[in-house]
């Protein structure tokens, strides 16, 4: 009796390790408490997974009416964020628990309690794998409608969130806030581009800019990388922005074709068919909506989509807070511009199942 007792026991923990192997997840989820978000109440509960190298630890929020929800992911853009957000998430999370959505956010890797270091290089696809693998936590989850995984990104998250939707066929819509419309090269030649531009450069400085940059980081050859670099450091502004000088041709290389930089999101974008609505602030600055709303449209429109959106919302800066120039060093207020909740939530109506 106690030899298959024994027998029962490792066979059991040999299918516990098993299953664990094969996810990589090994979700974990804390004591359920209340939270408010605006005018909402919800349960919190803190979860964790693994990601490959990295280790994952955030917030899953459900409505406090219902078994079963649908869920948005909310991904962060560039730089440091926690669970709560760069920018400010409380009002969108209220707005999603009220439409009855379960949110999940989490910590970035290296910020609050999520643990592991990006590959500068390959950060986006790393990202993106995070992402990957939260769908996967969710659709583990019994309290989750798995047919209705959205997600909510917001700047870089517009190349991460693409690179996510070519990796899991678990996604049902998605909401993208001021992600760019091309690689993230041209994009940020833009960035330093409207630098020079705030600070009074001519139309020809913010137009050699653009061109340079661009020539600078996607050169194969050193003298072609030396003669737009040296255009572009002789411009007032760019040095002070980028801290850009002239490698020596024995210390520079070019760079890798493979890397996140080269990754355009339309590549994605003009095949896929699933709900999106694209939002750009008119002044923003760090990227070009006015290049991001026409490469949109026409990759939308070449996937046959036949549920989308793109929203340009006047007066908005970078993150569709108000702006009056959108300049990278004008001050940005914690409020969103009005409309911009106001559209999200009747386009978030149309998700419900």
């Amino acid at each position: 009796m106690k030899l298959k007792i024994i027998i029962f026991l490792l066979l059991a923990l040999f299918f516990m390790c098993e299953k664990d192997k094969n996810t990589g997840l090994n979700p974990e989820y804390g004591p359920v408490m209340t939270g408010h978000f605006g005018d909402v109440s919800a349960l919190v509960q803190e979860v964790s997974f693994h990601s490959n190298d990295f280790y994952i630890v955030g917030d899953f929020r459900t409505p406090v009416v219902g078994e079963v929800h649908p869920v948005i992911i909310m991904v962060h853009g560039s730089g440091s964020a926690t669970r709560h957000g760069a920018v400010p998430f409380e009002p969108l999370i209220e707005i999603f628990l009220r439409n009855g959505f379960a949110v999940l956010s989490w910590d970035k890797p290296g910020n609050g309690e999520s643990r592991g270091l990006f590959d500068i290089e390959y950060r986006l696809t790393e990202r993106a794998n995070i992402v990957v693998d939260a769908v996967k936590v969710l659709v583990m989850n019994p309290s989750i409608d798995k047919s209705s995984i959205g997600l909510w990104g917001i700047s870089e998250a517009g190349w991460v969130m693409p690179l996510a939707l070519d990796m899991t066929d678990n996604t049902a819509f998605m909401i993208i806030v001021s992600g760019g419309g091309e690689d993230s090269i041209e994009q940020y030649a833009y960035q330093v581009a409207q630098v020079v531009a705030c600070e009074g450069g001519s139309v020809d400085q913010v137009e050699a800019v653009e061109y340079n940059w661009s020539k600078m980081a996607k050169a194969t050859e050193y003298n072609e990388y030396k003669e737009a670099v040296e255009i572009l450091v002789d411009i007032p502004g760019v040095y002070e922005y980028t801290g850009l000088t002239v490698s020596k041709e024995d210390q520079w290389n070019p760079w890798p074709r493979d890397i996140g930089a080269f990754f355009d999101p339309m590549d994605v974008i003009q095949h896929t068919t699933l709900p999106i609505h694209v939002f750009f602030g008119e002044l923003d600055k760090n990227i070009d909506p006015v290049q991001g709303a026409q490469a949109y449209k026409a990759a939308l429109e070449e996937a046959g989509n036949k549920d989308y959106m793109i929203t340009v919302i006047q007066s908005a800066g970078h993150v569709l807070a108000p702006a009056v120039t959108g300049c990278i060093d004008e001050f940005v207020s914690n409020e969103y511009v009005p409309e911009y909740l106001n559209i999200l939530e009747s386009w978030l109506i149309n998700q419900i199942p």
